[in-house]
């Protein structure tokens, strides 16, 4: 999913012309805030499932 948004944030930037042109701006802007709200989400996720997994420290 990360690397769709990437891939899709990164073609947006560089069509920047052609998708104002065709109005399709909006999408490109709409899916940049979205990964960025998300992004911090999965990885801290990750984070905390490794934590949980990991348990406490035997002596």
């Amino acid at each position: 999913m990360t690397l769709v948004w990437l891939v899709w944030v990164v073609y947006g930037y560089v069509n920047y012309d052609d998708m104002a042109d065709r109005g399709q701006l909006s999408i490109v802007l709409l899916s940049a805030v979205i990964g960025m709200i998300l992004l911090p989400i999965y990885f801290i996720s990750v984070l905390l499932f490794y934590v949980y997994k990991r348990g406490p420290k035997k002596k």
